[in-house]
């Protein structure tokens, strides 16, 4: 008798009433319905999604920026795509003006959806129920990445450090350099130095390049680990640039009408409530200011408490009056 087709695939000595067929190697729509996607690979999306929005933040604006998108970007949104159509093949309101669509297909989607779902209600992942990760990835007025958006970025950047907090985690490749020149005891001082120094221009970092800080040489590698440039929208549109008077960090302008107004984006700032301008300097200065994790995580506390301080100790005019 000729053997049949199924038969000839199967192999000589197997016949398909043998049992079932031998698994074979998973797929890609294997992997997107099983391990590939459980708690802790999800958990590890969405640290990667709070990368992307942090690297976006601060796009410099001389960089090109274009499909395919930056390369974490990029890797995302193909990472979603795949378990969002065999999840969800019938769609749902994702985004406030995008329907029925079973996860974000372009950055302008998946950003949308960060500062319009709070990331616990993201129907495409499977997200661990014994962490918090309730809130917005992005927060508005002003629009930037939200306290959790930093910390789970800083966490997706260093899995290796679990232990360490987010201060530890905002300063860890600064930290090395001062380990790895035999240092390691000055790197308190440099904390002290950047919460007194949130703000640089280009001829103060010229001056600071001839110094030691903490025993350490200041050099380029130091600088860029620590600073960035003043970003364009941080300008006001005279190209003045405000500095915050109660955590000394640089001001957003903020378009109201035919009016410009100030706003600090520093989470738990007064400034976000009743704005304080400290000081106002101008763009032709090519400004630098700390890195955006340690703005948060570092410098705010310490001098939002200084300022708090200070506000209490100085007498009000009604008391100058009594006395």
């Amino acid at each position: 008798m000729v053997p049949s087709l199924a038969e000839k695939q199967i192999g000589p000595e197997r016949s398909v009433t043998d049992g079932p067929f031998p698994s074979s190697a998973p797929t890609a729509f294997d992997h997107a319905m099983g391990e590939a996607y459980n708690e802790a690979e999800s958990r590890r999306i969405i640290g990667m999604v709070a990368a992307t929005v942090a690297q976006l933040a601060d796009w410099p604006k001389e960089k090109a920026f274009s499909v395919p998108y930056p390369p974490l970007a990029q890797y995302v949104l193909d990472r979603i795509a795949l378990i969002g159509v065999l999840r969800h093949p019938a769609g749902y309101q994702l985004t406030p003006y995008r329907g029925r669509l079973s996860c974000p297909r372009t950055l302008a989607d998946l950003m949308a959806l960060c500062w319009s779902s709070p990331i616990e209600t993201w129907p495409f992942l499977s997200l661990p129920d014994d962490e918090d990760l309730a809130g917005l990835l992005v927060e508005l007025d002003p629009v930037q990445p939200s306290e959790l958006c930093l910390g789970l970025s800083l966490k997706y950047a260093h899995p290796d450090a679990p232990d360490k907090s987010l201060e530890q985690l905002a300063l860890l490749e600064a930290r090395a350099l001062y380990e790895e020149a035999g240092h390691l005891d000055g790197f308190p001082e440099l904390r002290e130095w950047l919460i007194a120094h949130p703000v640089l221009s280009k001829q103060e970092i010229a001056f600071l390049k001839l110094k030691r800080i903490g025993g350490l040489q200041v050099t380029d590698e130091l600088i860029d680990t620590l600073f960035l440039r003043v970003h364009e929208r941080y300008f006001s549109s005279t190209d003045e640039i405000a500095v915050c008077g109660h955590c000394g960090l640089v001001l957003v302008p903020i378009k109201d009408g035919s009016e410009e107004r100030w706003q600090c984006e520093t989470t738990k700032c007064r400034g976000r409530r009743s704005v304080l301008i400290g000081n106002v300097r101008h763009a032709a200065e090519n400004l630098h200011h700390a890195a955006r994790p340690i703005r948060e995580f570092v410098i705010a506390g310490p001098r939002l408490r200084a300022s708090e301080d200070s506000s209490r100790q100085a007498p009000s005019p009604l008391r100058d009056v009594e006395c």
